[in-house]
């Protein structure tokens, strides 16, 4: 695994959590019926700063040594930047909500457990348990430090096809698509 390129500045990231839900409707009365399967994943499509050619070499190494789909990287949106000390309570596989221990916290803050990237779609009072979205990766059996503070997750290009462009100026630029690697 490696580290997205520090030294890369990003113009723009657009994030998505897609969730495995299914639903079916009645072609005469139109009543919904819905089905969550309980799976989700984060979903982005990153745009990178304009870039020299010495620049776009380290981005070109970085994106090629990829190997398309089969390798991954750690990456996080890099005005994610909370300071303070939490920590989730023991917590099973699939879970979406947790305990947490530390200060109040409003909804929408992104952190990491591990390599995996969260959000709290609840705002958290500074105690008892707060709602996140994806679901809780793997079992934590103890009471487990979580990072806020440029919290990253772990990636995987979601096409084969690599590229770049470059204009006669010799600017480079790089945008890609990725998913989270489960």
């Amino acid at each position: 695994m490696s580290a997205f390129p520090s030294s890369i500045g990003i113009v723009s990231i657009d994030m998505r959590i897609r969730h495995a839900v299914s639903v079916s409707e009645s072609p005469f009365s139109f009543k919904q019926k819905s089905h969550d399967f309980g799976g989700a994943r984060w979903e982005a499509e990153v745009t990178t700063q304009p870039l020299t050619h010495s620049q776009a070499r380290e981005m070109e190494a970085f994106i090629f040594g990829l190997k398309g789909m089969a390798g991954t990287f750690t990456f996080g949106n890099p005005l994610d930047n909370v300071s303070g000390s939490y920590q989730i309570a023991p917590a099973n596989a699939g879970d979406t909500n947790v305990g947490f221990v530390g200060n109040a916290l409003p909804a929408g803050t992104r952190f990491a457990i591990g390599n995996n990237l969260h959000i709290t779609t609840t705002a958290f009072n500074g105690s008892g348990s707060v709602d996140i979205a994806p679901p809780v990766r793997s079992p934590i059996s103890v009471l487990t430090s979580i990072d806020l503070s440029q919290p990253k997750g772990t990636w995987r290009l979601a096409s084969n096809d690599t590229g770049f462009s470059v204009s006669k100026a010799g600017i480079y630029g790089f945008t890609f698509a990725c998913v989270e690697a489960l």
